[in-house]
């Protein structure tokens, strides 16, 4: 289809120019129709709603700007008590040095990506925010050890996601697959550090399987030879028949001559 069939395209990349298109004149999509829900999903909606509530309620923030591209962190509810008490708890702390660091910190991890054109600045997202706290907040830190290990994975994930995000687009790029790679090892051996500080160690299982084996030897036993006596039945490489030993010792000396001429008689194995 030619470009200009639509006058606000133009190029090869068929780029959308604002100023003239024309985008209260298109049909716009209609959604399309969807089906009940069938009864076991509704069945299962019932357990599935008593195990989100059983879970820790996290504590989330709300960004109020403060100019120059700052931003105040408030609570999320009228209490502002009642959410310091949240963060003390997701931190693993009583202090409110560590909550302030711990908040400076995840802060960092948020993109200021959001114009508000009201304060004219940008904005933090305060749904990434409140999802680092959340996730911070699931480890139930104890202390505040487990929550630096904590927010360290909070940091892992979010860099392992778009690291790995790249390498799939770009498969290419080895040095990005292989950095994808050792980032989930960190994390998983970040996790192994968190449940050991929480002295849940994982122990290695083994299981030894003994089994019965019987194994069958056939000797062979020679016959006495005759005039031998018991023959080679006790030790096969000892001979011990005298018939034999009566040739050995009969075996002649080998005599040879020096350049003296004298005879020397090289001695014989005996038998």
């Amino acid at each position: 289809m030619a470009n200009d069939d639509y006058p606000e395209k133009f190029g090869t990349g068929g780029d959308i120019d604002p100023m003239t298109a024309d985008v209260g004149g298109r049909r716009r999509r209609v959604a399309r129709d969807r089906p009940a829900p069938p009864d076991e999903l509704r069945k299962w909606e019932a357990k599935a709603e008593q195990r989100m509530l059983a879970r820790p309620y996290p504590p989330n923030v709300i960004l109020e700007p403060a100019g120059m591209d700052r931003e105040h962190l408030t609570s999320p509810h009228s209490d502002p008590a009642l959410w310091t008490l949240q963060l003390a708890d997701a931190f693993g702390t009583r202090s409110r040095a560590v909550i302030d660091f711990f908040m400076s910190q995840l802060r960092e991890f948020c993109g200021g990506n959001i114009w508000d054109e009201e304060a004219q600045q940008w904005r933090l997202d305060e749904t990434e925010y409140s999802a680092m706290l959340a996730l911070v907040n699931a480890h139930r830190p104890k202390n505040e050890a487990q929550a630096m290990i904590a927010a360290q994975l909070v940091g892992l994930h979010i860099l392992s996601m778009k690291v790995t995000a790249r390498g799939i687009r770009y498969p290419y790029e080895t040095r990005t697959v292989t950095n994808a790679a050792k980032l989930a090892t960190a994390t998983a051996n970040l996790t192994d550090a968190m449940q050991g500080l929480k002295g849940r160690n994982r122990t290695a299982r083994q299981s030894i399987k003994v089994t019965k084996e019987t194994h069958y030897h056939a000797h062979r036993h020679d016959p006495p030879t005759p005039g031998g006596g018991a023959g080679n039945s006790e030790r096969p490489h000892e001979r011990k028949d005298s018939h034999a030993a009566q040739i050995d010792d009969q075996r002649t000396l080998v005599r040879r001559e020096e350049s003296s001429r004298v005879a020397l008689s090289l001695p014989s194995d005996e038998g």
